[in-house]
């Protein structure tokens, strides 16, 4: 039955907290009581997108632009976040071609908050670089114990378990997509998650979560589809002059599709434009070429392995990702958990030039990839975030019968 709801009006508050130049504190967003005791205790789990990062970087200014405060602000519900000051960690970068960082900043810089200064506990406990068996897992192991983000933002403990210190009514999980990106973009997609591995991994942490959370209820997001990145460009648009003469200014000389591979239904393949920016540091007698299938020899180094996604690949990596999110989807369902795939709306912005251009526009500082996506191509834009947060709170509407407003 549908319970009908108050809205309550008022934008969100802004909490006391330290002077963000001394680094010491979380942010806390504050808002009035919940309309709905669904709504008492929101927390988020997940990656870099639900961390905020954007443009292969996140700061406090790439965290507030996460759909998870944007949730919390439709729940007006509690929202602390671990903000990390200027420039980031690492900066973000500010210039596509140049490859500079806010700030001045490298790949390296990490400018954070000062560990073990949180408030009581984190209504985002989202790591950047995590895969499915990491939410279970202790943050000094993540991602090989490597992640100088897990430390700083789940303290020692599992994600899940910092998630549990919220004692949450609600929860939003987008988890997945780490577990296919990289082998994906990278064309090497055997180091992709196997589907049982994923379902064993994803498993246990929603049994960790109901166990210390009986009663909570969520959101189940699905994993992304690649191909949907606009990071990945498709083989064909690189016979166009116009396209061409782009590329061309990216690698240093002329970029060449490959007569014997790209020929068919193979210009379907998916370019990396990483693997494009990396011809410039080719031998100079070595040319431009793009192969749109694997070469004689084969093996990590071959040209047309690494950084291309050819056509096989592409239905390899869809069916494993349709295996996910079909597991996912049947989870959230056993739970009474809303589900929310993103994919038809991600499909569409990239199936749209004007949208997602199908080459990266060098003459747009701010937005090569289009307003939707940052700068590195893969991670949505603060515009992204608002539109994917619109379509979750209808999916909560939907499953739940609540009446949280619309986003604008």
């Amino acid at each position: 039955m549908t319970r009908t709801h108050s809205v309550v009006r008022g934008a969100l508050l802004v909490g006391a907290v330290a002077a963000f130049a001394a680094c010491n504190s979380d942010n806390e967003l504050l808002g009035p009581r919940p309309v709905d005791p669904l709504f008492g205790s929101y927390v988020a789990l997940g990656n870099s997108i639900t961390a905020g990062y954007q443009s292969g970087g996140i700061n406090d200014s790439t965290q507030k632009q996460s759909y998870a405060l944007l949730l919390a602000r439709q729940m007006h519900t509690r929202y602390a976040y671990p903000a990390l000051a200027m420039p980031g960690c690492p900066p973000p970068i500010n210039n596509l071609l140049a490859g500079t960082r806010v700030g001045n900043g490298t790949s390296t810089t990490c400018a954070v908050r000062t560990p073990g200064s949180t408030t009581e506990f984190l209504n985002n406990v989202a790591v950047p670089g995590i895969s499915s068996g990491d939410p279970t897992a202790p943050s000094g192991t993540i991602s090989g114990g490597a992640n100088p983000l897990a430390q700083l933002i789940l303290g020692g403990k599992t994600m899940v378990a910092k998630a549990l210190d919220a004692r949450p009514t609600f929860a939003s999980i987008w988890v997945g997509n780490n577990d296919v990106l990289g082998p994906a973009t990278s064309g090497l997609i055997t180091n992709a998650t196997p589907t049982a591995t994923f379902r064993a991994n994803y498993g246990q942490m929603m049994s960790e979560l109901i166990a210390g959370a009986p009663t909570m209820k969520g959101l189940l997001i699905a994993v992304v589809q690649v191909s949907q990145v606009p990071l990945l460009i498709r083989a064909a648009v690189l016979a166009d002059p116009t396209v061409a003469a782009a590329a061309a200014q990216v690698a240093g000389r002329p970029v060449i599709l490959d007569p014997t591979t790209c020929i068919g239904n193979n210009l379907n393949a998916l370019v990396n434009f990483q693997y494009i920016a990396a011809i410039r540091n080719r031998p100079v007698a070595q040319p431009g070429t793009v192969f749109c299938l694997p070469v004689a020899g084969g093996g990590a180094n071959d040209p047309g392995d690494n950084g291309i996604l050819d056509v096989n690949e592409q239905a390899t990596i869809t069916t494993r990702i349709n295996e996910y999110n079909a597991y996912i989807q049947a989870k959230a369902d056993s739970l009474g958990f809303a589900y929310y795939d993103p994919n038809p709306t991600l499909g569409a912005l990239k199936a749209d030039p004007t949208k997602i251009p199908p080459f990266p526009n060098l003459t747009s500082v701010t937005a090569p990839f289009g307003q939707y996506f940052s700068l590195d191509g893969v991670h949505p834009s603060g515009a992204a975030h608002t539109l994917l947060a619109g379509e979750m709170v209808t999916a909560i509407n939907a499953k739940f019968g609540t009446s949280l407003a619309a986003i604008q």
